[in-house]
């Protein structure tokens, strides 16, 4: 289901991005329930489940970022900076230059309300996550091979916000800010 990604939404009857800002082209955006299961087993019986308990979640949205957008850069990246001559993002590491975050800077600080908006918003659900703190996949790399497209894998952990939502799958009607 083709769509797109979006920071921080105002307006879920608006039309894409949502009041929000738009985070560039992306694609394989993927959800993750992340849902944990833990079973109850009879040994007597040679280990066959008996029972199964919901063990929580731990929810997650991917993408592959496919462009250098000026605010998908500056809202997953733990480090970039405004070119000086071009005004773009650039994506820096310099961990003894003042201003750069270190190892340890905790990821929170960058969180935000994501919203994947299908292009047949009237149809197809909606994915709205509360509270999304930003990281790149550790896997991540910068393709530069002419047989691929570019693109930086990206990761939105689904954390709870202060009104306790953690994250909402359904019809643009149906959902709310």
């Amino acid at each position: 289901m083709p769509g797109r990604l979006v920071a921080n939404p105002t307006d879920l009857t608006a039309a894409f991005p949502h009041g929000g800002t738009a985070l560039g082209l992306a694609r394989d955006m993927v959800f993750n329930f992340g849902i944990k299961t833990s079973v109850a087993v009879a040994e007597e019986w040679g280990g066959v489940v008996t029972r199964a308990f919901y063990a929580g979640e731990r929810p997650f949205m991917a993408s592959i970022l496919r462009e250098f957008d000026n605010d998908a850069l500056n809202n997953i990246f733990p480090n970039t900076t405004a070119g000086s001559s071009s005004g773009d993002r650039r994506i820096r590491f310099e961990p003894g230059v003042s201003g750069q975050n270190r190892s340890g800077y905790d990821l929170t600080g960058k969180a935000l309300v994501l919203l994947f908006s299908p292009r047949a918003v009237d149809r197809h659900p909606h994915i709205l996550l509360y509270y999304a703190i930003p990281a790149i996949d550790e896997t991540a790399r910068l393709q530069m091979a002419l047989s691929e497209e570019i693109g930086i894998a990206a990761v939105f952990w689904a954390g709870i916000d202060t009104q306790y939502r953690c994250y909402n799958v359904g019809k643009r009607e149906d959902l709310s800010l």
